[in-house]
């Protein structure tokens, strides 16, 4: 993968994986998320003060440092790591629309934006939308490392999320930094995200988004369920890994998680999961997203 803008090539090669995802999945009302970011999450709670975070799950790790925002004496100032349901849902939207657009860059100023927060449900001018543009903020500045391994190779992604960024300052005395108007990905990220993309129903994403657990579940399901070509048995201790904290209280955990995953299969009535003593089964399961049907001649 190159580090500046798509070459001529590979614009073309996105843009025939998008035609051909279409074919394959239709213009559903869908969204999108990166297939390692379906397998590794995001922090749940406020890391606060903490600067890093690292997640990993069988072969996809994840390793996430947040970044700095520029004051208006132009002084770099640290911004906090994304975290908990909102964070998801506007990485989700930026992928989603990144994708639909066949562009990098995305815009956020009302239109699309507004409209796919008006479809979850979430007030404009409440505080829930302050929560979405605080989690935009850090979004937009934080570094990357994804890794995913195949066989005797790995494959890894690491630098800034998104190349650039337009902001502007508010009127206030202080002079605040707003949400950017604007991202773009960086070229690496958008080419991995164009070939990688996984797809998810947008109405599940909007019944979820009260609970990080849930959307990861959903998200993870949605990905790996219909690829299962048998029964394949997942301990609550591996679970933890994946979806809490390995230091935790395993019971605990158990707990939480079948709740999330309940929720998830609400939304997801094709999947095929059942409990058993001490972790779940996986089992060959419909694609959350069904495949476009063939027109007949």
């Amino acid at each position: 993968m190159s580090g500046d803008l798509p070459t001529p090539v590979e614009v073309r090669l996105i843009d025939a994986h998008v035609e051909l995802r279409n074919q394959v999945w239709g213009e559903a009302n869908l969204a999108f998320s990166h297939a390692v970011l379906t397998q590794v999450s995001l922090p749940f709670r406020n890391p606060k003060e903490s600067r890093t975070f690292s997640r990993k799950c069988g072969a996809a790790s994840i390793q996430m440092e947040a970044g700095y925002l520029p004051d208006q004496e132009g002084n770099f100032v640290p911004v906090g790591l994304p975290f908990g349901p909102r964070a998801r849902l506007v990485l989700i939207h930026l992928c989603s629309e990144a994708l639909r657009q066949r562009s990098p860059i995305v815009e956020l100023e009302g239109g699309s934006f507004t409209q796919f927060v008006h479809e979850l449900g979430i007030s404009i001018n409440g505080q829930n939308f302050q929560s979405l543009k605080e989690q935009i903020k850090r979004m937009s500045v934080v570094s990357l490392r994804l890794a995913r391994s195949r066989q005797r190779a790995v494959e890894v992604y690491q630098g800034r999320l998104f190349r650039s960024l337009r902001a502007e300052w508010s009127v206030t005395p202080r002079q605040r930094l707003l949400w950017p108007s604007h991202v773009e990905f960086s070229p690496d990220f958008y080419e991995s995200l164009a070939v990688q993309a996984v797809p998810l129903r947008r109405e599940a994403i909007g019944a979820l988004k009260h609970s990080a657990r849930a959307l990861d579940v959903y998200c993870w399901l949605s990905h790996r369920l219909w690829r299962v070509k048998k029964n394949t048995r997942i301990s609550y201790r591996a679970l933890q890994y994946q979806f809490g904290n390995p230091e935790g209280n395993q019971r605990s955990f158990q707990r939480a998680f079948d709740k999330a995953l309940n929720q998830a299969l609400v939304v997801y009535p094709e999947a095929k999961v059942a409990s058993v003593d001490g972790g779940i089964v996986l089992k060959p399961s419909r694609p959350a997203v069904p495949f476009k049907q063939p027109k007949l001649l």
